[in-house]
């Protein structure tokens, strides 16, 4: 039997998405694209309703949840701890041009070095920490029901690792603009990974 479902969501398109820049914890608010993505999560996911909503406090991912909220007659809880990676120094600053630039600093990017922090940021250890400490304090509160939480693409990597116990490193768990991962806890506490970045929803919508 079917106890508590636990659905992972990133926010749509943002203008830093298609700026392809780095963003971390600057505004950086949905694109016309980003606005129809968050429409089409909302209708994919009204049946079941969820219910109860979390969302990082950034303009962008509380953006998405709002039209399925509207949808479910709930209030989005803003949580701070889901917030994207700070990026500190590079928020802004293009793929291409920290590339060129700082060939270094991008390869640890590239390569998710775990203790590489951006000047002023934070680094994946920090960061990880962080998001796990919210969903902790999220999944105590709600032992039952559908609980959808709204992120950032390394947040929710780091959520993911988290919940699925994953260890090593060079495994980078991905997700697309309002993709979804749906965790099912079932009988005996049995975890179940029912869908990992779910996008059958966007069609026509996904970003460039």
């Amino acid at each position: 039997m079917l106890t508590r479902t636990l659905l992972l969501v990133r926010h749509g398109e943002s203008e830093g998405n298609a700026a392809r820049m780095f963003t971390g914890h600057s505004a950086s608010p949905l694109t016309e694209r980003g606005a129809r993505q968050a429409e089409a999560l909302a209708a994919a996911l009204r049946e079941p309703a969820p219910t109860v909503m979390y969302s990082s406090d950034l303009p962008r991912a509380m953006s998405t949840a709002a039209p399925l909220a509207a949808r479910a007659g709930l209030t989005v809880l803003a949580d701070r701890r889901l917030r994207e990676r700070d990026m500190g120094s590079f928020v802004g600053v293009r793929f291409d041009v920290l590339e060129a630039e700082q060939p270094e600093a991008w390869r640890a990017l590239l390569t998710r070095d775990p203790d590489f922090t951006p000047p002023q940021g934070e680094s994946h250890v920090q960061c990880a920490a962080r998001v796990a400490d919210g969903l902790n304090d999220i999944l105590e509160r709600h032992a039952t029901g559908i609980i959808v939480v709204v992120s950032h693409g390394v947040a929710l990597h780091h959520a993911l690792r988290h919940l699925l116990g994953a260890i090593g490193e060079g495994l980078i768990l991905a997700t697309e603009n309002c993709g979804v991962h749906r965790l099912e806890w079932r009988e005996y506490g049995l975890l179940r990974v029912a869908a990992l970045n779910d996008t059958s929803h966007l069609v026509g919508l996904r970003s460039s």
